[in-house]
């Protein structure tokens, strides 16, 4: 899975091309959010296949900031307090996350700084494959 960040501009309709344009590329959205400041909203989301989404958005004319391989992480939904823990082993380690976000399945995506510290600091949160 792969977070790809685009720049929006913050006027209605741009999400809806945005999600139009990946649907007509078989691209499904399986998690992410768009938070917006001032006249940019910058949209996160998951993908199977980033530079797939890369490049359908850039035909476009959408602008792609970035496309990489997010941190996913499972907290227990029953301990509160997991998500603190996370982040605060994170920034013990001089670790900063960029974006935060869930998944369809719940997972905690995480956007960070140093990605494969990141990936050694957090392994008690690793998602098991069965």
């Amino acid at each position: 899975m792969y977070d790809i960040h685009v720049v929006l501009e913050n006027t209605p309709g741009q999400l809806a091309v945005l999600g139009s344009v990946l649907g007509q590329h078989g691209i499904g959205l399986e998690g992410g959010g768009v938070f917006s400041a001032e006249s940019d909203s910058h949209a996160h989301f998951l993908v199977a296949e980033g530079e797939k989404a890369r490049v359908v958005l850039e035909r476009k004319g959408f602008r792609v900031e970035n496309v990489c391989q997010p941190l996913m992480r499972k907290l227990k939904q029953e301990r509160p307090g997991e998500l603190g823990e996370i982040a605060a082993a994170l920034a013990d380690a001089g670790i900063n996350i960029v974006t935060q976000y869930s998944d369809h399945a719940n997972q905690l995506i995480l956007v960070t700084d140093n990605p494969e510290l990141a990936h050694r600091v957090t392994q008690r949160w690793s998602i098991t494959r069965e």
